[in-house]
């Protein structure tokens, strides 16, 4: 078993003065003469029987918790049973969260209906004389986009439409969808109204799909429809008596943008099976000597590592699973050389990096394993040699790097974020909407032959440098030569360290970059091509949460803390860089709020038109079903 931390080379690590194990402290050196570390993470950052015994503990408590609320007779202790009983929302007294549960069962099946193309059905949902807005594609605007890509829309509606049967118009609506051969429809119901004596209101996102067999036409539809609902006393279950539509969207493709071409790209001689699995499979089959894979917390880098001109790709496996290194050939395929190249560690491996770290001209590897960054040095042929370590002063993994020069002085210096102190799902955030109780992040100063000092306080990053950081990237916000840091942080505010000479001042806020939320990914360009970098931050979006934290008994009289809880369900966020140090939140005016449980979301130019794209990937954890996300 190859271990990333096995025959490390010594590596000096300078401090900058401080003591502790603060942001300043020493990162720890590991020389040659001290005895090897096992061949998984180090046991010297939190002996392994502690983490299991708290783990049994954990598990313990919530086994005996389930085991006793499926006992008869057995009493449950009063603040298990008080939260248990309110996972049902018409347990509790909050009556819309009730009202909007039975709604959502209705639109489930009205989803269903209309997916099938069953009309009459869908209209059964309705009550007699319901009415829907009065709709024609001929009140669009239309938009033709490269590749065979043309859109649709109607953002904003003013005024009261129309009405006409709910039968007709929905048929209108879902046309381009039922006429597809696959087809796929889905409610979400964003925000509700439920005062006594009045009727349920609900604003619903509608999202629908179709798609032709043979991979070639296919129409996405998104709209957000305002639906009232009216329950007789007769009715099981509340029925929709008006639909009025506040906005939508329509995009259909001639032809595929993607092709899927993994089998002909990869071919590992059936290792690739490593890579078709998901956390979920592997959680049950590795030994628990490390971080369990469950969560999927592994990244990707792209770097030519041998100098033939090609892009390669390094790709971070969890515990147990050999990270790989697959080189591109000259047919556009890849081989995996991370055995022979020295890096097929089966260490838990997070953020991963390529670049030239020590000045000789080929792409060195750095890569998070656990709390150690190591740097693997390129002999120029994509082979890795040399190993070097740098261990932080606790246990906390680091879970992204990011490397620049921040000094001026000529090589590539290494900023790291960290996540949690102990594990995921072992540290908890406090408070959950402005988390600070995470780990400090460090700033790694390169001084040449392989030597690095820890600058973190000296250079001004221990400023709010508490947080349960995700993400980082390096970035000249305000173009006067040096570049800036950008880190996303989940559970709270986000940092902009702005670059003066060397020393960094947190300017998130006076910039109007804090987005406090669930950040999870900052990807920079200047998406509006006006000569300024943008960002764009991977928070989360919740339905619930949107429901929920704009009731008015929500928080009643919390105004601030209101005000944040309500951010954190709003989705990923895009900001204009207005110049002078500030940015303009433009998220929902270009429709890109809405990227579900979203994970490092990338400007990228997808078509070759000269504008950047976003591709936003999300989800959590995948289960059988293919749209389980």
């Amino acid at each position: 078993k190859q271990s990333a931390l096995d025959g490390s080379a010594d590596l000096q690590v300078r401090s900058d003065g401080a003591a502790g194990s603060g942001p300043g402290a020493d990162l720890q050196v590991r020389a040659p003469g001290m005895s090897r570390l096992p061949p998984t993470l180090s046991k010297s950052a939190l002996p392994s029987d502690v983490i299991l015994r708290t783990m049994r503990v954990i598990v313990i408590v919530i086994a005996c918790s389930v085991f006793a609320a499926a006992q008869p007779g057995v009493q449950l202790p009063p603040d298990v049973e008080a939260l248990t009983g309110k996972v049902d929302p018409t347990h509790d007294d909050w009556t819309a969260e009730a009202a909007q549960a039975a709604a959502a069962a209705q639109l489930k099946l009205l989803a269903t209906k209309l997916a099938m193309g069953d009309f009459e059905a869908a209209a059964a949902l309705a009550v007699e004389g319901a009415t829907a807005s009065e709709w024609s594609r001929d009140d669009l605007a239309a938009y033709t986009l490269p590749d065979g890509v043309s859109a649709r829309r109607r953002r904003t509606v003013v005024g009261p439409m129309p009405g006409v049967p709910v039968r007709e118009a929905l048929a209108a609506y879902l046309k381009p969808i039922t006429a597809s051969q696959e087809r796929r429809i889905k409610f979400k119901i964003v925000g509700v109204w439920h005062t006594a004596g009045q009727p349920l209101q609900t604003r619903v996102r509608y999202e629908g799909y179709g798609v032709q067999l043979d991979g070639g036409y296919a129409v996405q539809q998104t709209g957000r429809w305002r639906v009232i609902w009216k329950k007789e006393k007769t009715d099981p279950a509340p029925r929709i008596a008006a639909l009025e539509l506040l906005g939508f969207q329509e995009t259909t493709r001639a032809a595929p943008l993607l092709t899927e071409c993994t089998s002909t790209v990869l071919d590992l001689g059936g290792r690739d099976r490593d890579l078709a699995r998901g956390g979920e499979y592997w959680f049950g089959r590795i030994d628990a000597v490390g971080e369990s894979n469950l969560m999927g917390h592994h990244g990707l880098a792209v770097g030519d590592v041998n100098g033939d001109g090609r892009p390669d790709l390094y790709v971070a496996m969890g515990t147990g699973l050999p990270n790989r290194l697959l080189v591109q050939q000259t047919d556009g395929s890849v081989v995996d050389t991370a055995a022979s190249a020295g890096v097929a560690w089966l260490d838990d491996t997070k953020g991963v990096l390529l670049a030239d770290m020590d000045g000789d001209g080929d792409q060195d590897l750095l890569a998070a394993v656990a709390n150690v960054i190591v740097l693997a040095k390129n002999d120029g042929s994509g082979r890795f040699g040399r190993l070097v370590s740098m261990r932080a002063p606790t246990p906390a993994p680091f879970y992204s790097l990011a490397a620049a020069d921040y000094d001026g002085d000529g090589d590539l210096d290494i900023y790291g974020c960290r996540y949690v102190k102990v594990q995921y799902g072992i540290s908890v955030p406090m408070p959950f909407h402005d988390a600070n109780n995470g780990p400090t992040n460090h700033l790694l100063r390169n001084e040449g032959k392989d030597r690095f000092r820890d600058v973190t306080t000296r250079t001004g990053l221990h400023q709010n440098n508490s947080r349960f950081s995700l993400a980082c990237t390096w970035v000249d916000f305000d173009q006067d030569g040096d570049p800036d840091l950008y880190v996303a942080n989940d559970f709270g505010r986000n940092n902009l360290y702005r670059n003066d000479r060397g020393r960094f001042v947190d300017v998130a806020a006076q910039a109007g970059v804090e987005d406090q939320a669930a950040g999870m990914g900052i990807s920079v360009a200047d998406f509006d091509v006006d000569g300024r970098p943008d960002f764009y931050v991977t928070n989360m979006f919740s339905a619930a949460g949107n429901r929920i934290a704009y009731q008015d008994r929500f928080k009643r009289g919390e105004g601030d803390q209101r005000r944040q809880i309500q951010r954190l369900s709003l989705g990923n966020s895009l900001f204009r860089n207005l110049g002078g140090g500030r940015f303009q939140d433009v998220s929902d005016r270009a429709g890109v709020r809405m990227g579900r449980w979203g994970w490092g979301a990338r400007f990228c130019d997808l078509n070759n038109d000269g504008y950047d794209d976003i591709v936003a990937p999300n989800g959590f954890l995948t289960g059988r079903l293919k749209d389980d996300l």
